[in-house]
């Protein structure tokens, strides 16, 4: 679990999030070092996998993948799809509003309660206020 975030000079937003090892069981917890902003823009890498991946998202400074109870804190709020061997860029108007910090993880379905990993690194951007 391998992100940075750094504070940038910005209009659109003040931090840029990069994970280079996000995997489907292990979400990285707090990723914005804040409790409340925006996520104006979502990259995923996927390059080098031959799965396709699912980028969830859950407005908490701490998540569970494996918890499947209803809206318990493996429900993502947001989940953005990138194919295999593919790079997919997503830019949200007006940002997407938390209110209690990011945690992310990126497992290779979209079944709340999935865990499962692709077998290398996806590499995840965000930019938020």
């Amino acid at each position: 679990m391998a992100s940075s975030t750094t504070s940038t000079i910005s209009a659109l937003g003040g931090k840029l999030v990069v994970d280079i090892s996000i995997s489907g069981g292990n979400p990285n917890n707090n990723v914005t070092s804040a409790t409340s902003g925006r996520i104006y823009l979502a990259q995923i890498d996927n390059t080098a996998n031959s799965s396709a991946v699912y980028l969830k998202i859950r407005d908490n400074a701490s998540a569970s993948p494996g918890t499947i109870t209803a809206n318990g804190t493996g429900t993502p709020h947001m989940m953005l799809y990138c194919r295999a061997y593919k790079k997919t860029s997503y830019a949200i108007p007006g940002g997407y509003p938390y209110v209690a910090g990011v945690s992310i993880w990126c497992p290779t379905s979209a079944t709340v309660g999935s865990t499962s990993s692709t077998t290398n690194d996806v590499i995840v951007k965000l930019v938020c206020s």
